[in-house]
């Protein structure tokens, strides 16, 4: 079985049902198996197949989601590329990752001669939306092909997947994933969403990265993608109300601008199911918000490029009882249970020993979505598998009934004066203050302490907050040991393109020179 076979029983049990619209246009599950069958025969034609790879470069739409859909009929590997992304790190991702094969939008273009001349593996090029002189338009590609379905059958242990990592601490890792390992993370969403209709899916998160896996995802349900090339707040708020959104899979940061937008406080949400919320620690306090607002439809996943995604979930009943019932609030800190697809998740310390419920660690996988290594990297993918289990560099614990907590990234760790301190506890402290929209708590040096504290706070539109008010309520929370030694603040937090927080780029002015970048 494979991964578009899982998406096209949209096909089999509805046809006639829209499967993509929003930007790149409409088309119904009949058009979009026809269009997915066509580009995939183009590429079979062209001696395109497993062992290729191909990447798409464009803000979301149905044209790219298609394009995806039939590179990975065709048994092309799938690059995950970022529009958004630094014009030297796509360069690195396409020329480390041997892509052979760009399908790119008229966005992009101006990146094309660079691409070529940095890439050498890539054989093709297609402007999928708009058009280039150097490149063929999609239509012209396909003419004449036909969108008879290919029989042909892709080896589940092929390569399926390549994807680059956050890169939140240097340039990305490439990791190698089979087939098997995006079938079984697509179908893992089949035990964690339930629907009483096919649901209609906004597409706001990049298609190229997690959102990609709940799009794929949808088929299974019949269901319809809305793609959003950009995301405007205001705009999306607007297609929820309008074409009735069930499913919404944002990164916190941009729920917490949905729930400070001035439309939010009279927008009709009843048709949202599902809030998925992934990608960065999710504050418990703005959980309590979007519920109160949203209503009981906030849930939250755990996942990586290198383990798949959903590696956990957490249901909207599961929150919703959590903000209800005081005795489980503390359920709000955590990203959920083991999806089935999951073979084993626990706690280990650093000599390998797994650890009891309560205890802290680094969270270890074992699955069939895990990827099989590092491209080109013996060294890190031995580092990252270590004792047999995948190491997610995520610091964390279980407890007694098999709920998970993200406690902070292994490398985010502040050491002051000798004591551990968690950023993501400092940060949750700092998000109820009324006044903080976002924040960021990084370690900078401090002759002292060899660490001290720091707080990189964004505030919200039209609120004031001083930075001793800050430090002086953290305290009453955490203590003063924990609590931020300085505040900085700042407009907006630098993000990486999948809304993850960049510490490495706060971190820069203040190690700078020092020789490394911890205390």
């Amino acid at each position: 079985m494979h991964t578009t076979n899982l998406f096209f029983r949209g096909y089999r049990n509805h046809p006639e049902r829209l499967a993509l619209s929003g930007d790149g246009g409409d088309f119904t599950y009949r058009q979009a198996y026809g269009m997915a069958n066509r580009i995939a025969r183009r590429l079979r034609d062209g001696g395109f197949g497993p062992g290729d790879r191909f990447a798409v470069l464009s803000p979301n739409s149905s044209r790219a989601f298609l394009s995806m859909l039939g590179g990975m009929r065709a048994g092309v590997a799938w690059c995950n590329l970022n529009m958004k992304a630094a014009l030297p790190d796509i360069l690195h991702i396409l020329a480390a990752g041997k892509c052979n094969l760009l399908f790119f939008d008229q966005s992009a273009a101006p990146m094309l001669a660079e691409i070529r001349k940095a890439v050498p593996t890539l054989r093709e090029a297609v402007c999928i939306g708009g058009t280039d002189p150097s490149a063929p338009t999609l239509e012209a590609w396909l003419e004449g092909v036909d969108d008879a379905p290919l029989d042909f059958r892709i080896p589940e242990d092929t390569q399926g997947f390549q994807g680059a990592t956050g890169g939140t601490t240097g340039r990305s890792k490439l990791t190698v994933g089979s087939n098997r390992f995006m079938l079984t993370s697509v179908m893992a969403w089949s035990t964690c969403l339930h629907f009483d209709e096919p649901p209609v899916n906004l597409a706001v998160a990049p298609i190229t990265h997690a959102g990609g896996f709940i799009a794929l995802g949808m088929g299974q349900f019949s269901g319809t993608t809305i793609m959003m090339g950009a995301p405007d707040v205001g705009h999306m708020i607007d297609l929820i109300e309008q074409r009735r959104v069930s499913v919404l899979f944002l990164p916190p940061t941009l729920i917490y601008m949905l729930l400070a937008h001035p439309k939010a406080a009279s927008a009709d949400f009843s048709s949202l199911r599902y809030l998925i919320a992934a990608a960065s620690p999710f504050a418990p306090e703005k959980i309590v918000e979007a519920v109160n607002r949203l209503g009981p439809v906030v849930c939250q996943a755990y996942g990586q490029t290198e383990s798949g995604f959903p590696t956990t979930f957490m249901s909207p009943h599961e929150m919703a009882q959590a903000v209800s019932d005081p005795a489980k609030r503390h359920l709000l800190l955590s990203c959920g249970r083991p999806t089935v697809t999951v073979e084993a998740m626990e706690v280990m310390d650093e000599e390998g020993r797994i650890l009891g419920p309560g205890e802290t660690g680094e969270v270890v996988l074992r699955g069939p979505t895990l990827m099989e290594c590092y491209l080109d990297d013996e060294t890190a993918t031995a580092e990252i598998q270590k004792y047999g289990w995948h190491h997610t560099g995520d610091i964390g614990k279980r407890d007694e009934d098999g709920y998970f907590y993200i406690t902070d990234r292994k490398r985010d760790l502040i050491i002051s004066g000798g004591f551990n301190i968690f950023p993501f506890e400092v940060e949750s402290a700092l998000m109820k203050h009324p006044a903080v929209q976002d924040c960021a708590v990084i370690g900078v040096p401090d002759e002292k302490w060899g660490e001290a504290v720091k707080a990189c706070v964004q505030l919200k539109p039209g609120m004031k907050a001083g930075a001793e008010e800050l430090i002086e309520y953290a305290k009453s929370l955490i203590g003063s040991m924990k609590a931020p030694k300085s505040v900085d603040f700042v407009e907006n937090l630098p993000r990486s393109p999948v809304g993850k927080v960049l510490k490495r780029e706060l971190r820069v002015p203040y190690w700078e020179g020092k020789g490394r970048g911890v205390g």
